[in-house]
């Protein structure tokens, strides 16, 4: 790379200050915190949360296997349960289950912060992404200016909508994450400390392999291969590749191993690791979506693009690019749609935004002071006109859609959930005339207020709609009155045509023996069946009369539960006759 290109940096002391770090870490605690309170298991996050339940009271097959009381899930890797299921046994006497994991899924996001910092930090220490030096000094010093670079990718990665509300829940979302940043803080730490960081770039590679599906985790094995023998990483090679190489491909190869012990599982686990071209409906899906998912990250990291093509071979933009082109290219390839895919590509705009908000003029950056002001604002407004209308019925359309979705919620005043309402309103506005007034000249200033507006916005609904928003979601009142009708001494339930989702549910809050999924229905005789209203109208299936045939069998239906938003199709129990 030619050292006569000049950066596209110009900055003073000023534009680098120092973020507080007290501030720093209250944005941590207030972004992770209210994801863990006042609510219950909600459906989207039952079937993962069922796995780590299974493995943390079951036995080594289950560690291997992943399932859900007996329903095999191979979509993707074990890790992401191991760690929830880990913290469930750790943390058995103190709290509950369902608290272990969520406490699992914080210190995952906590420690994905940790490695963004870091990551960031390094790359915005390196010379060649250094400001220009001023005629008259007044550049700010490397150290500041890395630091800056980090300060605003951690509130960045806050600010974002996506990473928000694909890491908060017991899921997969917040592994993902966590294992793509400790890759890349594994990649950036070997250019200065090769033979230290790479056990933590083999400790990502591995955490990819047993995370990811294997067709992505292949693109991150040549992405491996080809930052391991680029120009910065070429010197110290040889020192490198052998460990991350070993280690990074021999625990998923460990795992492949295990897992093809069981024929029928690991069948199923090949099944999902397919290669397809994208649909269009599968490219309109992302197309509608992808720029929502990653506001306000995406239009920095193309920003970065533009302003730094010069300088395209420093290891900041070839670690974001790479980012990008390996889950494009298997979004391509294997054309999956989920939209936890959209998550994938948030690592490599982490990466490149920080460097896209340091070249932004003063114009450029305001819009997105503007934006964000306005939008949380609007925001913060329409949470309060929900949490009044629930009290005072008025407007009537939109009390009306609120008592629509939720027929049985009862609004209950607490004092708590409403001070800590009152006191995040009362921080936003104080923001807004620090922006107003002083009119601070530091960088980070508009991811400041970006972030911010987020996390007020994210309090709020943890503690004014939370109420309503677990009515809608959880399974908790469907799971205890079915725990009401299934005898204690039950030891056997077959699962009818169950989502992964709904047999997690009830596993936990109804304590449903199910039997595996592998047992045939006609070879084990369970006195009980859950099942849904649809699946037995498929089977024709007349669940108002007193008894029916099933399979050669007389039943009855002894119970009936409406779940969240899905009272068309309610739970079924039936008792053999």
């Amino acid at each position: 790379m030619p050292p006569n290109i000049p950066t596209p940096l110009r900055l003073n002391q000023q534009d680098a200050a120092l973020l507080p770090r007290r501030f720093m870490l209250l944005m941590a605690l207030l972004y992770i915190i209210p994801g863990l309170t006042w609510r219950g298991l909600w459906r989207q996050e039952a079937g993962s949360f069922g796995v780590m339940l299974t493995m943390a009271d079951g036995a080594l097959s289950d560690w291997l296997m992943p399932n859900v009381a007996g329903m095999l899930v191979t979509d993707v890797g074990p890790l992401p349960y191991w760690i929830g299921a880990i913290f469930i046994k750790i943390f058995s006497g103190i709290f509950s289950p369902f608290h272990s994991a969520q406490i699992a899924i914080a210190c995952q996001d906590f420690f994905s912060m940790t490695l963004l910092w870091s990551a960031v930090y390094r790359l915005g220490n390196r010379d060649e992404v250094q400001p220009q030096r001023l005629a008259f000094g007044g550049e700010p010093m490397a150290k500041d200016y890395a630091r800056m670079l980090a300060d605003s990718a951690v509130l960045l990665m806050i600010a974002t909508y996506g990473i928000a509300a694909h890491t908060h829940d017991i899921s997969e979302g917040a592994t993902v994450l966590m294992a793509i940043l400790l890759w890349l803080n594994g990649a950036v730490a070997s250019l200065t400390r090769p033979l230290t960081s790479r056990w933590t770039w083999a400790a990502g590679l591995a955490a990819l392999g047993l995370t990811l599906p294997l067709s992505l985790f292949v693109f991150f094995v040549v992405a491996t291969l080809g930052v391991l023998f680029f120009v910065h990483w070429r010197d110290t090679s040889l020192q490198t590749s052998p460990v991350v190489l070993l280690f990074g491909l021999g625990f998923p190869i460990a795992w492949y191993l295990g897992a093809a012990q069981d024929g029928e599982f690991f069948q199923l686990w090949l099944d999902q690791q397919h290669f397809a071209p994208l649909s269009s409906k599968d490219m309109a899906f992302f197309g509608r979506n992808i720029f929502i998912f990653t506001w306000p990250i995406w239009p920095l990291a193309l920003w970065c693009l533009w302003q730094w093509k010069m300088r395209w071979q420093s290891p900041m933009m070839a670690l974001g690019i790479l980012l990008l082109l390996v889950p494009a290219l298997h979004l391509l390839i294997a054309g999956q749609r989920f939209e936890e895919s959209m998550l994938f590509f948030t690592p490599g705009l982490l990466v490149l935004a920080p460097f896209g908000l340091a070249t932004l003029n003063r114009g450029r950056a305001n819009i997105i002071d503007w934006f964000s002001l306005l939008t949380f604002s609007a925001l913060i407004l329409t949470i309060w006109l929900f949490w009044m209308t629930a009290w005072i019925g008025a407007p009537s359309q939109l009390s009306e859609n609120i008592y629509k979705l939720a027929p049985n919620f009862e609004m209950a005043f607490k004092w708590w959930p409403f001070l800590i309402a009152i006191v995040m309103t009362i921080a936003w506005l104080t923001i807004l005339r620090w922006r107003l007034y002083f009119q601070p000249r530091a960088i980070w200033k508009s991811v400041a207020l970006s972030s911010s507006g987020l996390v007020v916005v994210w309090v709020l609904l943890a503690t004014l709609a939370m109420p309503w928003l677990d009515e809608t979601r959880s399974y908790e009142s469907t799971g205890q009155s079915l725990a009401a009708q299934l005898p204690v001494q039950t030891t056997c339930v077959h699962g009818n045509d169950l989502s992964l989702n709904t047999r997690g549910a009830m596993r936990y809050y109804a304590n449903v023996p199910f039997v595996s999924m592998r047992e045939a229905f006609k070879e084990v005789r369970c006195p009980y069946i859950l099942s849904t209203a649809n699946a037995l109208a498929a089977k024709n299936i007349d669940i108002k009369q007193a008894n029916f045939e099933l399979d050669g069998r007389r039943w009855s239906q002894v119970w009936s539960g409406e779940r969240p938003v899905e009272r068309k199709n309610p739970l079924i129990l039936l008792r053999q006759n």
